[in-house]
């Protein structure tokens, strides 16, 4: 590997391999029902959330803590919503419009 990226850097084509190194994941939660598709999600650090809304309804994303606070318009049916997770830490994600909805982020 070490070879590799010192290769890459004489040839001139080291930023495009480093940025595909660190690049976050993507993971997608549906919402259906006036629910998260789940209650627990563990993702690292930089990882987005990708929100789709496949309900019929309206929802509105929030986080509130200490160490991350997010706070989405309303998101009508078909709209996506990401969430990008910066730094550790255990996290609750929110809907604003039906409050039983709750979803469980560990950030690692």
């Amino acid at each position: 590997m070490i070879r590799l990226l010192a290769c890459a850097a004489t040839c001139g084509f080291a930023l495009p391999i480093v940025a595909a190194m660190a690049a976050g994941q993507m993971v997608v939660i549906d919402q259906i029902d006036r629910m998260f598709d789940r209650k627990v999600v563990a993702i690292g650090t930089g990882d987005m959330l990708r929100f789709t809304n496949r309900d019929e309804f309206l929802h509105q994303i929030y986080v509130e803590s200490a160490g991350f606070s997010f706070d989405s318009d309303e998101q009508a049916p078909g709209e996506i919503i990401d969430v990008t997770f910066p730094r550790r830490g255990e996290y609750e994600v929110r809907c604003g419009i039906h409050p039983r909805m709750s979803l469980a982020v560990s950030v690692e």
